[in-house]
């Protein structure tokens, strides 16, 4: 399977080469770390991977950004990338956005900063092998329903 893609977006420099450096040596190996300073960049940053036929696996957002916050955002790549996981990463946002960004931005986690990087990664490591057996599921999936209508068309 090829690399996919993990994006970090968050407003302050250096919490994100942080935050991207700490992913790089996990999870560089399986996937291409990318950032964004803000919302706006990430999404075009998404769309550009998208029309290479690129799979974004995991985006951490931060909450607090100018701009977009990070629960809106959430909420638009959710629309756009239903199965990705998406974390909020936060230094001080309340419990309304963690619960907006679970309701409509398909969360899956919540964490504060400063993060425990061990266990972000774990948690990370979880998330990423659930969204590749999803991913593997559903190419089976496709590839039983191409054959049924294969043999459908056989026996017509």
């Amino acid at each position: 399977m090829s690399k996919g893609y993990i994006i970090c977006v968050d407003d302050e420099v250096s919490v994100l080469e942080t935050l991207a450096e700490q992913l790089a040596s996990r999870f560089g190996q399986s996937h291409s770390i990318e950032t964004a300073s803000s919302a706006e960049e990430a999404l075009s940053l998404i769309d550009e991977i998208q029309s290479g036929n690129d799979i974004v696996e995991l985006i951490v957002s931060d909450q607090v950004m100018p701009g977009m916050k990070g629960d809106k955002f959430l909420e638009q790549v959710h629309q756009k990338l239903p199965d990705a996981i998406k974390i909020l990463l936060t230094g001080q946002a309340g419990l309304d956005s963690a619960i907006y960004a679970i309701n409509h931005g398909g969360l899956s986690r919540y964490v504060e900063k400063p993060w425990n990087i061990e266990e972000l990664s774990r948690d990370i490591q979880d998330l990423l092998e659930k969204f590749r057996q999803n991913l593997e599921n559903q190419h089976l999936i496709q590839a039983l329903n191409r054959r049924i209508m294969e043999l459908e068309g056989t026996n017509s």
